[in-house]
């Protein structure tokens, strides 16, 4: 298992400093667009809709592996 990193943009930069361990980067992506979505939630009850926001998945050296932006995590269903 590998360690990756969590950390959140929106104008700031929140920096994870403990990280989680998934098999791989696509199970690292499915819990950050998990992330961003219950973020959104919560966003939403005060008025914000955080689309411009991303989360940047790390490695432990600090590595950037991949960015998801918030609004992947939106589903549209017609």
């Amino acid at each position: 298992m590998l360690r990756y990193y969590f950390h959140i943009v929106d104008g700031r930069f929140v920096r994870d400093e403990e990280g989680q361990e998934f098999p791989g980067l696509e199970e690292a992506r499915a819990e950050a667009i998990a992330a961003a979505r219950s973020i959104m939630r919560e966003a939403l009850w005060v008025g914000r809709l955080p689309l411009h926001e991303c989360i940047q998945i790390a490695d432990g050296n600090g590595t950037v592996l991949m960015t998801v932006p918030f609004r992947a995590a939106v589903t549209i269903e017609e």
